[in-house]
């Protein structure tokens, strides 16, 4: 019976009814598509958009039109069509994307065909918030190398509107564009000091639903598992942990240049003084002790 059952579970997950149903032309189109992603992340190769051409279709032309703008890096990708919540569809499409890219350039285990990665991807039922995740990751970069230079401060990031299901969804929304403008970068500028260059990049940053972006908190929901390469780490730990070192760096910066009021409002109506969310970064003495020595 236990061994019945087994098998019928593998059955379902593996050799049942896709998730998603391509007919085999897109099927094909789409592993053409992940391998064009797959040999260029960065999407820095001339002539992509004409190479990606020849396969488009209806189901996969979101999917393109998204690569193209971030090819051209030109600020497009900032548009509501390509940061509002994409369908469940076309986050499968970008998964498989992600899954082809990762049996490429896997350094221990030998490529399996395209095709394979894509139908076996394709079938399965996979958590909604790994799919939404990924998407953001995806195009993050696109965000992160146009804010080197764009001046995003009129920018009003309206996340209630742009079709999230609830809070995690936002969340994951509002974590991944976080990391494109502050995050890594700003790990290093606080490891360096550069706190001019913090302030540079902060006065640059968009608003969230009409307010500064460190007012953003609405963090109240279930931890889950995220898997990154290869790696399965707590996806608050991660991502929250990249938060707090935008945070504590934009506090320092204005500490630093003697602005103590914008200081302990940043202090105050972030996730600075909400010691809840401490667990999820690797340095809450450090956290503790903003709070205990308020400016």
């Amino acid at each position: 019976m236990k061994l019945s059952l087994v098998l019928w579970i593998l059955f379902a997950v593996v050799g049942g009814t896709a998730q998603v149903q391509l007919e085999s032309q897109d099927l094909a189109n789409l592993v053409k598509v992940s391998e064009i992603y797959s040999a260029d992340v960065n999407l820095r190769s001339e002539g992509l958009e004409s190479s990606l051409k020849p396969y488009r279709s209806p189901k996969l032309n979101q999917l393109i039109d998204t690569l193209v703008v971030l090819a051209k890096g030109e600020g497009g990708i900032l548009a509501d069509r390509y940061l509002k919540r994409p369908s469940d569809d076309d986050l499968y499409l970008w998964y498989v994307i992600r899954e082809i890219h990762y049996n490429r350039t896997h350094e221990s285990k030998k490529p399996r065909a395209g095709d394979e990665v894509a139908k076996e991807t394709l079938a399965k039922k996979i958590d909604t918030r790994w799919l939404l995740d990924n998407y953001y990751y995806r195009i993050r970069g696109g965000i992160a190398s146009h804010f080197n230079d764009a001046d995003l401060s009129k920018l009003d990031l309206k996340i209630d509107e742009l079709g999230f299901n609830d809070k995690t969804e936002r969340a994951i929304f509002y974590l991944n564009f976080m990391e494109a403008i502050g995050g890594g970068r700003f790990m290093v500028l606080l490891a360096t000091k550069n706190f001019q260059r913090i302030l540079d990049f902060t006065k640059r940053f968009p608003k969230f639903n009409g307010k500064e972006y460190y007012t953003f908190n609405n963090f109240d929901f279930d931890d889950f598992e995220w898997i990154g390469y290869e790696k399965v780490e707590s996806y608050n730990s991660r991502h929250l942990e990249r938060l707090y070192v935008t945070l504590i760096a934009h506090h320092r910066a204005e500490t630093s240049a003697g602005s103590k009021t914008i200081a302990e409002k940043i202090r105050k109506e972030s996730i600075l003084s909400e010691p809840k969310y401490f667990e999820y970064s690797s340095v809450p003495d450090i956290l503790r002790s903003i709070n205990d020595s308020p400016n």
